[in-house]
């Protein structure tokens, strides 16, 4: 493609001798950005139905960040804030202070509990007109279907930590776990380390393994 262009250039500045016709500059050069245009046209559509293959077959997530977090049990979702997003307005403190009913529920979603979770981003189409409209893609770049822009966002999925010996599954690393110490501030588990009970090594669960963005991607 690229050695096609190049020849255009050259033919498209050849001023033809003996009364031929002169080719402008100005056509010339109209010619050859369509030529691009279309190549990356082209290039960005292969990457597109590429993504979606990968996102199609669902295999296991490759959990690239896996840090300590908070899980709430109410929404069964991973949250960085040991308040769960979901939770209600509080409205009047005094009553939510003095034990009120009204806030029981909000109260579930409090004081979380740690958990481990992998971060994936999901990137989708922004274009409300479009048929792919927040449809989830495991990849970053344009629309693959209507070339608009899109968004991006975190998702995060619950891991657990199951032994490769007995089988048995923990919601935190066993023994001799390493932490990744270029990551300041927020636990990143580098290594799962050896289950307590029979020493072999433990393997990460992700729960929406298979589950855009939870899928291969490049």
């Amino acid at each position: 493609m690229f050695y096609s262009i190049v020849v255009l250039i050259r033919e498209r500045f050849l001023f033809m001798k003996g009364g031929e016709e002169v080719v402008t500059v100005k056509r010339g050069l109209g010619r050859i950005l369509v030529a691009i245009f279309a190549f990356l046209f082209l290039l960005n559509l292969a990457v597109g139905q590429m993504g979606s293959v990968y996102a199609a077959e669902g295999a296991k997530c490759p959990q690239k960040k896996i840090q300590l977090h908070y899980f709430c049990p109410i929404c069964k979702e991973i949250n960085e804030f040991k308040d769960c997003k979901n939770i209600n307005y509080i409205w009047d403190f005094k009553k939510y202070e003095s034990g009120s009913e009204e806030y029981d529920e909000a109260k579930k979603h409090q004081d979380l509990p740690e958990a481990w979770g992998c971060e994936r981003i999901k990137f989708s189409c922004i274009e409300k007109e479009c048929e792919a409209y927040e449809r989830c893609m495991p990849y970053p770049g344009g629309c693959d279907v209507c070339m608009g822009d899109i968004d991006s966002k975190k998702v995060w999925s619950k891991i657990d930590f199951k032994c490769t010996g007995c089988g048995k599954t923990f919601e935190h690393p066993g023994r001799g776990h390493k932490l990744d110490e270029k990551v300041e501030y927020i636990p990143t588990l580098k290594d799962p380390g050896s289950c307590e009970e029979c020493g072999k090594p433990l393997e990460t669960v992700c729960e929406k393994s298979g589950e855009c963005p939870h899928v291969p991607s490049f």
